[in-house]
């Protein structure tokens, strides 16, 4: 398992909601964020970043879109989510997997499992390349 600590700084991503997206790969919302990024692709993003947060209240959600400077690159009708600067693991693919989103969630749950990581269940964030290996940052506390 290859995982770094990083100092994710503040950034924009705006994008679609898929409501009830919990991070990790299946689960009751896996049709719809795979609905979601075909949509994307479709609309020419190509570095995809999905951004999961959780609401106390409301559970888990995520906005799937691409990395925004200012709020004039924000496309009509969609919306907007604010990364704060935090501290992450950074999880590549180790190649264990046909599935490289599949691979990365795996890896995070052995680290969490074994205790080399704490999780802040605060923003996760999965960027998918055009081209290239996915990254998983995982928020820590």
């Amino acid at each position: 398992m290859t995982f770094t600590i990083v100092k994710v700084g503040p950034y924009q991503v705006g994008g679609l909601v898929v409501p009830g997206a919990a991070p990790g790969v299946l689960g009751p919302a896996a049709d719809l964020m795979n609905f979601t990024l075909e949509r994307l692709r479709e609309r020419g993003v190509g570095d995809i970043t999905v951004v999961y947060v959780r609401h106390p209240e409301a559970g888990w959600s995520a906005v799937a879109g691409y990395r925004c400077d200012n709020i004039d690159e924000l496309t009509i009708g969609d919306s907007l989510v604010r990364v704060s600067e935090t501290y992450a693991a950074r999880f590549v693919p180790e190649g264990g997997s046909s599935d490289r989103c599949e691979d990365l969630w795996d890896q995070v749950e052995a680290a969490d499992k074994r205790g080399e990581i704490t999780r802040a269940f605060t923003e996760e964030i999965l960027v998918l390349p055009e081209r290239g290996e996915a990254d998983l940052y995982v928020s820590l506390r």
